[in-house]
């Protein structure tokens, strides 16, 4: 898949579309009173960063429900259409070194990609190693591992937010091979976490659906075009990640 053909990966829920304009950029500082810029904030540091999903309503209620409930200081940058696939496109390398600057001393990264990785791997020299060609996978570990060295330097506390089950019969399949290179790159690495999001948004049979039941009641979690979340999908998901996120920063050191 290249840049001319992600369009169809650029559809958001209209929340999402409204939310995001292409990339965002947001500090949120707990304990600072109203109009109090200089008050000291309070709770741990976490940077926030991904492509749509985090750009858009995912991202927000993540952003919002670690400061407002567990008091943390967060700060996101999300960029739709991008990935790790494209750095001619958007070097996430390169500006995950300039979140660190610009967000200094972050106790945490979150990262959400993947989406938009379902495809060839532009190379420096211009080449490409295509989907189905040996060495894909290698290739694309070696990037995760230098994102999550830029992105929480010093073995920071990292977690990574796996895709979600996909309507579309293609990218479904290939989500679930860009989720096993996560979860392995995770599991090696100190102080990181893999986030599991697909039991969350699937059937009973971990096959894709458009509604859960939701305190009771189905509700849809899905955009229309099988790859974004609705509100509800989004509000669901980040319960569950931001549940992660907390029991593991609640007891660190």
């Amino acid at each position: 898949m290249t840049l001319g053909r992600r369009g169809w990966l650029r559809g958001v829920t209209a929340s999402s579309a409204i939310l995001s304009t292409g990339l965002i950029g947001h500090v949120a500082r707990a304990g600072a009173p109203a109009g109090d810029e200089e008050a000291e904030p309070a709770g741990k540091r976490v940077l926030v960063v991904g492509d749509s999903m985090i750009a858009g309503a995912l991202g927000l209620y993540l952003e919002r429900g670690l400061r407002d409930e567990h008091g943390y200081v967060t700060h996101r940058r999300g960029k739709t259409s991008s990935g790790l696939a494209r750095p001619d496109f958007f070097d996430w390398i390169e500006e995950a070194q300039r979140q660190n600057e610009e967000f200094p001393d972050a106790d945490a990264a979150i990262a959400m990609f993947g989406g938009n990785d379902a495809q060839g791997l532009r190379m420096p020299d211009r080449k490409w190693i295509r989907w189905h060609e040996p060495g894909w996978s290698e290739e694309y570990a070696r990037r995760v591992n230098a994102f999550a060295d830029a992105i929480a330097p010093n073995h920071r506390q990292m977690f990574f937010i796996g895709m979600p089950v996909m309507g579309r019969e293609r990218l479904h399949a290939r989500v679930q091979r860009i989720n096993t290179i996560y979860r392995a790159e995770m599991a090696i690495r100190p102080n990181a976490k893999f986030i599991d999001i697909w039991r969350i948004l699937s059937d009973e049979q971990g096959e894709y659906t458009d509604r859960v039941t939701i305190d009771g009641k189905r509700r849809r979690v899905r955009a229309g075009d099988g790859v974004h979340l609705s509100q509800a999908g989004a509000r669901l998901t980040e319960k569950h990640v931001r549940a992660v996120v907390h029991q593991i920063l609640s007891t660190s050191a």
